[in-house]
């Protein structure tokens, strides 16, 4: 197993995603772009609802879990709800034979 950890996302937002929003959004993953440990981030969206997600990439466990305890906060402070996350370990045999972006 990998030290690196998957963090599997998932969400509901009141209401439209407005253009501005997206905005907003884009700004927000320039910072998350940034965090330490991250190494990417998946943006998820189930058309026609107001389902949203996210895959992440981090490091490690404790730059994962930094970072959740600053995110979950942040997500509620925006007003969404219903949040409901995993954190799962990396199979890397059978990830890099299906190509996976992991180191």
């Amino acid at each position: 197993m990998s030290t690196q950890k998957i963090w599997d996302l998932h969400m509901t937002m009141q209401g439209e995603f407005t253009d501005k929003q997206l905005e907003r959004t884009k700004e927000l993953a320039k910072s998350i772009a940034e965090e330490p440990g991250v190494i990417w981030k998946i943006w998820t969206h189930e058309a026609g609802t107001t389902h949203f997600g996210s895959t992440y990439l981090f490091k490690d466990i404790d730059s994962l879990e930094k970072y959740k305890a600053m995110h979950i906060p942040r997500l509620t402070d925006m007003g969404i709800t219903d949040i409901n996350d995993h954190i799962f370990d990396i199979m890397e045999d059978l990830s890099h034979i299906n190509k996976a972006p992991i180191a």
